[in-house]
C-alpha cells in the first residue's frame, strides 16, 4: 500500500527533527510538539448562538440560553464562556452549573446541539451589551485546545424595575396601597365641569367650589363634586444630577423616580391624561411634548437616562418646561433637596412656574442618612459623622418646609414607597380638582 502525501510529509518532518536534535530528550519534546500541532489542526470548532430577551427589568432575573452545535462525527469536549457588561451579574444557571465566570465544560455528542443556560440580574439600568461567545475545543488526541470566538453581540434594554420594588421589605404596604389607589371610583371630582354631588369641605379644597347656599343651610362648609376633566396634562420632570446618582438599596435614587414615573404614566392613561417628559441635569437631556402615554416608548426613554455628577440646573429646566408646556399642567418633579444653594434655586423656580402650573415635588430621602443622624456616637469620629448627618437632615427639612409655605405640593418619601405615594398623590389631586 502506497502511503499518502500527508503521511510521507509527517514521516519526513519527524526524521528531520531526530537528525538535527542534540539529544534524545529534545527529540522527544519536538515529537510531542509536532503531534500537538497536528492534533490541533485536526480540531474543528463548533458553532454557538445565544438566546436572550430584548428587554429586561432592573433587579429582575433574566434567563440566558446558549446553543452549541457539534458538526463533527465524534464527541466534542467544550469549555465555554461569554462576555457580559460589568453591570450584568451572572447567577447560577437553571441547569445547576455554577462556574460560569471560569467557563462551563460541555460534552456534545456527534452531530448534536446542546443548550446550556444561566441566569443574570442587571445591576444598573440602560442599554447593556452582551458580547462574544468564547469556545475552547479539546483536540481528538487530547494534546491541545483550539480557541474560537463567535460574534453574538446583543444589546439588552434594561428598564426601571417595578415588580422588584413591590417585593422589597415594604412590599405588602406597596401592594395594598396600589390596590387602594386602583379601586377608587372612576368618577372623579373637579371644578368647572358637570355637577355630580355635594360633599363636606376638606382642608386643601379649592374655595371656588364651595356651595355657599348649601353651607349656610347645613351650618358647615359644603363643596360641589364635579366629574373630573379628562385630557389634562401631567409633566414628569426627572432630575438626573448628582443627588439622584446616590445609591439607595442597591440602586440609584433616580431608579425609584423612574419606576414611579412609569407607574404614574400608566395610571394617567386610564384617566385620559396626556403625559410629557423632561429629563435634565445641568442641561436638558430629553424633552417630550404631552401625548397619550405609550408605556413602551416611555420605558425606552427612561432606560437611557444617565445620571451625572453635576449640579442640576433647576432654573433652566423649569423655564424650558414653562415655555414648552403652555396649558396648565401638573408638574411632578422627582428630586431630593439637601444642598442649600441648589435648594434655593429649586424653590424659586418651582414657585415661579406655580403661577401657571401645579407643581408637585417628590423628594426621595436617604434612610441611611437619617439613621446616621440618630446613631449613638462611640468615638470622636462618630461624633463628627453624626453631626454632619444631623445638619444635612435639618437642612433638608427646612427646605421642604419653605417649599410647602410657597404653595408647592410635597411628597416626602423613603425610596421603597415612592411608587405608591406618588400614585396616591396624583389620584388625590384628580379627586379634589386641584389641577
Amino acid at each position: 500500500m502506497v502511503p499518502s502525501g500527508r503521511t510521507l510529509w509527517l514521516l519526513g518532518l519527524t526524521s528531520f527533527v531526530f537528525l538535527f536534535s542534540a539529544t534524545g530528550a529534545l527529540a522527544a519534546d519536538a515529537v510531542i510538539l509536532l503531534l500537538a500541532w497536528v492534533d490541533g489542526r485536526r480540531t474543528r470548532s463548533p458553532s454557538a448562538s445565544r438566546t436572550v430577551p430584548r428587554i429586561a427589568a432592573l433587579g429582575e432575573i433574566t434567563d440566558v440560553g446558549i446553543d452549541v452545535a457539534n458538526p463533527t462525527q465524534r464527541r466534542l469536549s467544550i469549555l465555554l464562556t461569554d462576555d457580559l457588561d460589568p453591570s450584568l451579574r451572572r447567577l447560577p444557571g437553571a441547569d445547576g452549573r455554577e462556574a460560569w465566570e471560569a467557563g462551563v465544560r460541555l460534552d456534545i455528542p456527534p452531530t448534536s446541539v446542546v443548550r446550556t443556560r444561566y441566569r443574570m440580574r442587571p445591576r444598573t439600568r440602560g442599554f447593556l451589551v452582551m458580547g462574544a461567545i468564547h469556545l475552547r475545543t479539546r483536540s481528538p488526541w487530547g494534546f491541545a485546545w483550539r480557541r474560537s470566538t463567535v460574534d453574538a453581540t446583543h444589546t439588552l434594554q434594561v428598564q426601571p424595575g417595578i415588580r422588584s420594588l413591590l417585593r422589597d421589605r415594604s412590599g405588602h404596604a406597596l401592594r395594598q396601597g396600589l390596590r387602594t389607589a386602583g379601586s377608587r371610583r372612576s368618577r372623579q371630582w373637579g371644578d368647572g365641569r358637570e355637577f355630580e354631588s355635594l360633599r363636606d369641605y376638606t382642608e386643601g379644597d379649592d374655595p371656588r367650589i364651595i356651595d355657599w347656599k348649601a353651607s349656610a343651610k347645613r351650618q358647615r362648609f359644603v363643596v360641589r363634586n364635579y366629574e373630573a376633566e379628562r385630557s389634562q396634562t401631567v409633566v414628569l420632570a426627572i432630575d438626573a444630577g448628582r443627588h439622584m446618582r446616590e445609591r439607595l438599596q442597591d440602586r440609584e435614587r433616580v431608579d425609584f423616580a423612574l419606576a414611579a414615573g412609569m407607574m404614574l404614566a400608566n395610571r394617567a392613561r386610564s384617566f385620559g391624561d396626556r403625559v410629557g417628559t423632561v429629563v435634565f441635569d445641568d442641561e436638558i437631556r430629553h424633552l417630550s411634548p404631552p401625548r397619550r402615554s405609550d408605556p413602551a416608548a416611555l420605558a425606552r426613554i427612561f432606560a437611557g437616562v444617565e445620571t451625572r455628577p453635576v449640579e442640576p440646573n433647576y432654573p433652566l429646566a423649569l423655564a424650558t418646561l414653562g415655555r414648552t408646556f403652555r396649558k396648565r399642567s401638573l408638574v411632578i418633579l422627582f428630586c431630593d433637596v439637601i444642598d442649600e444653594a441648589v435648594s434655593k434655586a429649586l424653590v424659586t423656580s418651582l414657585a415661579r412656574i406655580g403661577r401657571a402650573h401645579l407643581p408637585l415635588a417628590v423628594a426621595i430621602r436617604n434612610p441611611a442618612l437619617e439613621a446616621a443622624a440618630t446613631q449613638p456616637a462611640e468615638d470622636e469620629a462618630a461624633v463628627f459623622h453624626r453631626a454632619a448627618a444631623e445638619e444635612l437632615v435639618q437642612s433638608r427639612a427646612t427646605t421642604l418646609q419653605v417649599m410647602r409655605q410657597s404653595g408647592i405640593l410635597i411628597v416626602d418619601t423613603p425610596p421603597g414607597d415612592a411608587l405608591v405615594r406618588t400614585l396616591d398623590k396624583y389620584v388625590e389631586i384628580k379627586e379634589r380638582g386641584l389641577l
